[in-house]
């Protein structure tokens, strides 16, 4: 990788632990808001209700205490409940306000391919590019990033890019030709090497990525299926 490349690539990497630990917080803040709703607000309405149960059991002639008892048990489990259902409608319009604005396939593969200096023209674009897919393209150009240069290792010169939306799946397969044909074994490192660079690592677990190659004498398609991206 030359040093203009380089310094593509490192900031580019800045953005993407940016977005890993906002999504990481993200997952825990969205967890928190789930076990506040299982573990507090949830008992606390059976507790109300049970405690109007209790209220209306108590009669007129009861003690004054019991009767007091009752009232302080209802009135506080009424404002504990209000209190735990409003932390958790408030927590969950903060993640629905999270949301971001998806970008298209085309201006995906674009912006991938400006950052790999690589002519748009000389590429083919196939596949349902209009499709709104992503909400951090930044993840996506990274992992094309880092996967076309551990490509280029073996002299491959990407020809073509199809992506293909499968109902919650994304399918994008990278197809291009080798200077010589090239075993197996080899491709098998580069993909290996790939998934061990822990930035990568974390971007693959993130974006649900599997990975597989076609190697047919001096051609390789590499294809990558993530889960869940069109979700």
């Amino acid at each position: 990788m030359d040093e203009e490349n380089q310094l593509i690539f490192k900031n580019l990497q800045r953005q993407v632990e940016i977005i890993l630990l906002y999504l990481s917080s993200k997952a825990e803040y969205k967890s928190l808001v789930s076990k506040v709703s299982h573990d507090l607000a949830s008992p606390l309405g059976y507790l109300k209700f049970s405690s109007e149960i209790l209220q209306s059991q108590i009669g007129s002639n009861s003690q004054e205490d019991l009767i007091e008892t009752g009232r302080v048990i209802s009135s506080s489990t009424i404002k504990l409940s209000e209190e735990a259902n409003q932390l958790v409608t408030e927590g969950k319009s903060t993640l629905h306000l999270t949301e971001l604005t998806k970008t298209s396939l085309r201006e995906l593969l674009s912006s991938s391919l400006d950052l790999l200096k690589l002519d748009e023209k000389s590429i083919n674009l196939k596949g349902k590019l209009t499709a709104k897919a992503v909400n951090f393209p930044e993840l996506y150009q990274y992992l094309l990033f880092s996967l076309i240069n551990e490509l280029r290792k073996i002299e491959f010169q990407l020809n073509s890019i199809e992506v293909i939306p499968c109902r919650k799946d994304l399918k994008i397969t990278l197809s291009g030709d080798l200077s010589q044909p090239i075993d197996d074994s080899k491709i098998d490192i580069i993909m290996n090497d790939l998934k061990q660079q822990p930035f990568i690592n974390s971007v693959l677990e993130v974006l649900q990525a599997e990975t597989s190659y076609t190697n047919t004498l001096k051609q390789i398609s590499v294809e990558v299926v993530l889960s869940r991206a069109m979700s």
